[in-house]
């Protein structure tokens, strides 16, 4: 039925691949708020690729990355076990993105505010861009 996607996303080292793909659009753009958008859902959705849709609730970076893949899929996550998360937003850099190298000037960048025992375990705030590698490297470890 969907195969002409599907040939390219059947495992779940497809996904992770898709993944670092979604990584790297960030990278590119710093302020690519699909491309973020991208990378939580597919990771969300990484525990169930992989059979162990537990994994989520043990983990302080998932649970991290469920709030933001839900809240961005429903506006707003409502769910009470979503607790990770207290705003995102544009922390503004001091170069504008349009006429500077983002890899070379700081041009600004997503940033999750952090709420309880994720803000315990990874600080008050953490980039999206640093959000994503912590997400990729914890996967590359299982997948």
């Amino acid at each position: 039925m969907f195969s002409g996607w599907t040939a390219q996303l059947k495992t779940p080292a497809d996904l992770l691949r898709k993944l670092e793909h979604d990584r790297d659009r960030m990278r590119a753009d710093p302020i690519d708020v699909y491309a973020a958008f991208d990378f939580v859902v597919t990771a969300e959705h990484l525990p169930d690729w992989v059979g162990d849709k537990t994994i989520k609730q043990r983990e302080p970076l998932l649970r991290i990355v469920s709030h933001l893949a839900n809240g961005a899929k429903h506006f707003r996550a409502t769910d009470p076990r979503h607790r990770s998360v207290r705003d995102v937003r544009v922390e503004p850099g001091v170069f504008d993105l349009d006429v500077f190298q983002h890899d070379a000037f700081d041009v600004g960048k997503l940033v999750v505010d952090l709420d309880g025992d994720e803000a315990a375990a990874f600080g008050p705030s953490l980039g999206i861009p640093e959000l994503a590698d912590q997400v990729l490297a914890f996967w590359r470890s299982r997948v």
